[in-house]
């Protein structure tokens, strides 16, 4: 994927797909010398190239013969960037690893959903009919998908909309499994998780939009931070939750150790819970043991975000060129500007035989002041496509337009890159597992770039069929 400006960088920002490379082995060697190869044969000035977007792993980001390094060997000005949705799926994981046992057990629980309904088409209708006597009425808590710790997030929202029907069933006919998820902090920690890896997978969500302003993450991290500091650290066990849609109502529930739901005839059905400790560890097991883990798993997140997030001030110093972001106060405004430039030219070590930093500097002041009478209140990208259609611009503030440039073009995330390969696992199939990768190629181009169907000229396709070759008409009868 190629992330740039178009209209020979004049035009709005375009992130595309171009080829799909083969690679003999995942060395870093490999992968440099077959990307390099790309870059020259299609003409591109690997000089322009400004930063790299990886998912962290070692063989793309590592200090001395990674991917990265092998660029910067040559080019030492270009930034190696770690996608934040990778980074922010790291932090809902770092939080376990204070009690591993009993996320370890949750975990166990919720797979044991999942294989149950998956084995038996039976069990699954049952259920079905569980839920509709209880007034559940959505299909999609029954798609359960186990896969990384933030989409568990949905896994266990999902969870608890079946619990009833769940609890229902497994005192029937698994009485082992009943046992275990009766456990009063098991059924906490999934009431609990739910809701914080709800807010978690809310935040990646936005990370991975196509077109992100990368302006507005510190903004939504500090969103999200503000939230959870609310809900459950910054209160007292009373109030641990309050306003948490899933673990509230279960506390709720709760008080009478006892789990009661009421089904569409107004009928009550009650599950006794049990305060017990979870099997692999003996400490667990009363509410404030309860909160006391929930308290931790939150400040492991809280401080996850801040170490895994420490570029944060980068992004932040791009807000320069997004009028919405500037302070209302004449004097403030031109303060903030000038230490955000600063920054820019410090941090992202700027090739000066691409753009005087001098004259950047001098243009700063009438540039900001333009900027904010032309596109007040608009993004970064508003501001862009408000301003690239004029050519005084260019004319007036030519060294501050390519800085804005490259904050355009540095890309914060590899989603798109994901999807990528999401669209090549859909076409690439078990049943069509033998495609060239020329075809290949050719088919993910035409389902990630191609125009709709009501683009198309068939009588023009038709043509080029036609004139492709010498053919035979054969005979309608």
């Amino acid at each position: 994927m190629l992330c740039t400006c178009t209209n020979a960088g004049k035009g709005p920002i375009r992130c595309v797909f171009i080829e799909l490379l083969s690679v003999e082995n995942g060395s870093a060697k490999c992968i440099f010398n077959i990307v390099n190869k790309f870059l020259q044969d299609n003409m591109l000035d690997i000089h322009r190239l400004i930063a790299i977007a990886t998912d962290g792993a070692s063989v793309m980001v590592g200090h001395k013969t990674s991917v990265l390094a092998r660029f910067q060997e040559s080019m030492p000005h270009i930034l190696g960037v770690h996608c934040i949705a990778h980074r922010q799926a790291l932090v809902a994981k770092d939080g376990f690893v204070t009690y591993p046992y009993v996320y370890a057990f949750v975990d166990k629980v919720a797979k044991k959903v999942y294989s149950w309904l998956g084995k038996s088409s039976k069990r699954h209708d049952e259920l079905w009919k569980i839920m509709t006597e209880y007034d559940i009425v959505d299909m999609r808590a029954l798609q359960i998908h186990l896969v990384r710790w933030l989409s568990r997030g949905q896994v266990m929202e999902r969870l608890v909309n079946i619990m009833p029907a769940i609890l229902m069933q497994w005192q029937r006919s698994e009485k082992k499994w009943y046992k275990n998820i009766t456990i009063f902090s098991v059924q906490f920690m999934i009431h609990f998780l739910a809701d914080v890896l709800k807010k978690l997978n809310k935040l990646n969500m936005e990370f991975q939009r196509h077109e992100i302003d990368v302006t507005t993450i510190g903004a939504m991290i500090d969103l999200t931070v503000e939230k959870l500091r609310r809900r459950y650290i910054d209160v007292d066990a009373h109030n641990f939750g309050l306003n948490s849609p899933c673990l509230s109502s279960f506390l709720k529930m709760a008080r009478d150790s006892m789990l009661s739901y009421e089904d569409a005839n107004g009928n009550l059905h009650k599950h006794a819970l049990r305060l017990e400790s979870i099997p692999m560890d003996a400490k667990i097991g009363s509410l404030e043991e309860c909160i006391c883990m929930a308290n931790i798993y939150v400040k492991n997140i809280l401080e996850s975000l801040d170490r895994r997030f420490e570029d944060l001030s980068i992004y932040n110093t791009f807000k320069i060129f997004s009028p919405s972001s500037y302070p209302s106060n004449i004097a403030d405004r031109e303060r903030m500007t000038h230490e955000w430039l600063n920054r820019i030219i410090n941090r992202l070590n700027i090739d000066t035989h691409m753009i005087d930093i001098c004259k950047c500097m001098n243009e700063r002041e009438d540039f900001v002041g333009m900027l904010c009478r032309v596109a007040e209140h608009k993004s970064m990208h508003d501001a862009w496509k408000a301003c690239i259609d004029t050519d005084s611009w260019w004319d007036l503030y030519p060294e501050m337009m390519k800085v804005w440039q490259i904050a355009l073009v540095i890309p914060a995330s590899t989603s798109t890159c994901e999807r990528g390969f999401s669209r090549q696992n859909f076409i690439k199939s078990t049943s069509r597992s033998s495609l060239g990768l020329d075809t290949l190629d050719a088919l993910m181009l035409l389902s990630i770039d191609a125009r709709g169907i009501h683009h198309i000229d068939w009588e023009d396709v038709f043509d080029m069929w036609t004139s492709a070759k010498k053919r035979r008409a054969m005979p309608l009868d």
